[in-house]
C-alpha cells in the first residue's frame, strides 16, 4: 500500500490522478467504505502536508490531511494523538478516523466550511497591510485559547525521561541530521550546506532595521545542533501540548456571532512535549513569519526593501515588521501562555538557566527548516530577507532591539 510520502510526491509533481489512486485504498481501509472521488486542495501553508476532500459511496464527504516528514519512520513513534489534547481539556477537533502509523499517517475530519485563523489574518494583511488589527471578538477568542493552553501547560508540567523521545523533535533536530542522527544532514544539508546563496552569507554579521545582531548564521546552526539535541531534553520538564498549533491548524468557529478557536491536525501532539518547545511554532508562525516573505513570496513588495553589503557586514532595511494584528497575537501568547509556563517552571526549579537560548534556537529553525529559504524560485533579495529574519529570531542583538527581544526581556523581568 502507498505511503504518505508517495502521495505527497505525486501531488508535488502534479500527478493528481495518480495521487488519488494511491490515497483511495488508504481511506477505504480506514473507514471500510468505498471511495467515489478524491480532490486535493491547494494550500500555501501546507509546506509539509497534503490535504483534500474524499467522497464515499454512502454519500458522505470528509476532509483529509497527511503530514509527511523525512525519516519519520525512524523518528516518530505515533502521529495524531488528538485524544491526549481532548483529555487535557483543550478545544480540539475530534477526527472521524485516524491512521497514526508512521509512513501511512493521515487523519479524516468532517467537512468544515469555516475559515482557519490563518485565512482571517491573511485577509486582514491583504486589505489593511501595516495597519491590520484583529476585531475585538477575534482578539478575545485568541486570548481565550491562549489562556486555556497556558492553563494546560501548567497543569500537565512534570519532569521525567520522556522528553528526549517526543515526536516534536522531528520538526527541529531531526531536520538538521541524517537518518542515523549525524550532523550535518537532513534538510540543512540538502537545502543550505552547499548552496552559495547560503554559504556566501553564513559567516556574515547582520544589521536589520537598525538592530545589529551578535551571531552569524553558521554559529546559530551549530548552537541549534547542540541545544535541540533530543538527548539534552531527557529529564527536562515536559507538558501536554499540540506543539504545531500555528494558525493553519486553528479553525475559527462562529456560534451565534461569538467566535471561538479550535485546534486541529495535531500531528505531533503528546504528553511528552518538551516544555520550552511547546509554544515555539505558534509564536514564530503566527507572529514573526510574515505571510509574504515565507508563504506568499510573489506578493512581497521588494521596492521598499534595501540590502547593502560591505565585506562581512550586511545591512537590511525591511518595512515588513509586525503590524498591530501580530502585536495583538504576540501579546496574547506571551501573557496568557508563555508567562504562566515560565513562572511555573521557575517556581518548581525546573527552568534551565539557558532557557532563552533554547527558545531562540527553536524559533530560528521554524523558518529555516520549514521551507527552503534559498530555493531557486526565490529572488536574491527575497533569499536575503528570509535568512535575515531567521537570524534575527536566533540571535541576541549586539545593539538595539526588536519585538522578539522585547518579548523575551519582558518575560525574563516577570519571571526572575
Amino acid at each position: 500500500m502507498a505511503t504518505a510520502s508517495d502521495i505527497r510526491a505525486s501531488v508535488v509533481a502534479g500527478r493528481l490522478s495518480e495521487a488519488a489512486e494511491l490515497t483511495g485504498p488508504l481511506v477505504e481501509a480506514l473507514t471500510g467504505k468505498g471511495v467515489t472521488s478524491i480532490t486535493f486542495t491547494s494550500d500555501a501553508y501546507a509546506l509539509n502536508s497534503v490535504s483534500g476532500r474524499v467522497a464515499q459511496n454512502d454519500g458522505t464527504e470528509l476532509f483529509f490531511k497527511f503530514h509527511v516528514e523525512d525519516g519519520e519512520q525512524d523518528n516518530v513513534s505515533e502521529y495524531y494523538r488528538a485524544s491526549v489534547l481532548a483529555d487535557a481539556g483543550l478545544p480540539v477537533e475530534v477526527p472521524v478516523a485516524i491512521s497514526a502509523e508512521p509512513g501511512q499517517q493521515f487523519v479524516l475530519y468532517e467537512i468544515r466550511n469555516e475559515p482557519r485563523m490563518v485565512d482571517v489574518c491573511l485577509d486582514l494583511d491583504r486589505s489593511m497591510g501595516p495597519t491590520a488589527s484583529l476585531s475585538a471578538p477575534i482578539a478575545a477568542a485568541r486570548r481565550d485559547l491562549d489562556r486555556r493552553i497556558g492553563e494546560v501547560l501548567v497543569e500537565t508540567l512534570h519532569t521525567d525521561t520522556s522528553g528526549g523521545s517526543s515526536s516534536l523533535h522531528q520538526l527541529f533536530h531531526h531536520r538538521l541530521t541524517d537518518s542515523v542522527g549525524a550532523f550535518p544532514g537532513g534538510r540543512y544539508a540538502s537545502w543550505y550546506l552547499n548552496d552559495p546563496a547560503f554559504t556566501s552569507v553564513a559567516n556574515a554579521h547582520w544589521t536589520i532595521n537598525g538592530t545589529s545582531y551578535a551571531s552569524t548564521l553558521a554559529e546559530l546552526v551549530v548552537q541549534a545542533r547542540d541545544l535541540m539535541n533530543p538527548e539534552s531534553f531527557i529529564g527536562q520538564p515536559v507538558v501536554t501540548a499540540h506543539g504545531d498549533d500555528h494558525h493553519g491548524n486553528v479553525w475559527v468557529i462562529d456560534a451565534d456571532g461569538t467566535p471561538s478557536l479550535r485546534l486541529f491536525d495535531p500531528a505531533f501532539a503528546g504528553t511528552d512535549v518538551p516544555a520550552l518547545l511547546a509554544l515555539v511554532k505558534p509564536t514564530f508562525h503566527n507572529v514573526f513569519a510574515h505571510p509574504y516573505w515565507i508563504y506568499h513570496p510573489d506578493e512581497v513588495l521588494l521596492s521598499d526593501v534595501t540590502v547593502s553589503r560591505h565585506g562581512d557586514e550586511i545591512d537590511v532595511t525591511d518595512p515588513l515588521s509586525i503590524n498591530p494584528m501580530r502585536q495583538q497575537i504576540l501579546d496574547s501568547i506571551t501573557q496568557e501562555a508563555w508567562l504562566p509556563l515560565l513562572r511555573a517552571m521557575k517556581d518548581r526549579d525546573v527552568l534551565p538557566s539557558n532557557w532563552r537560548a533554547i527558545v531562540r534556537s527553536a524559533l530560528l529553525l521554524c523558518p529555516f527548516l520549514v521551507t527552503n529559504l534559498v530555493a531557486p524560485n526565490r529572488s536574491e533579495l527575497l533569499r536575503t530577507i528570509g535568512l535575515g529574519h531567521a537570524l534575527a529570531t536566533g540571535s541576541e542583538p549586539k545593539s538595539g532591539s526588536d519585538p522578539l527581544t522585547d518579548m523575551l526581556d519582558w518575560l525574563e523581568g516577570q519571571v526572575h
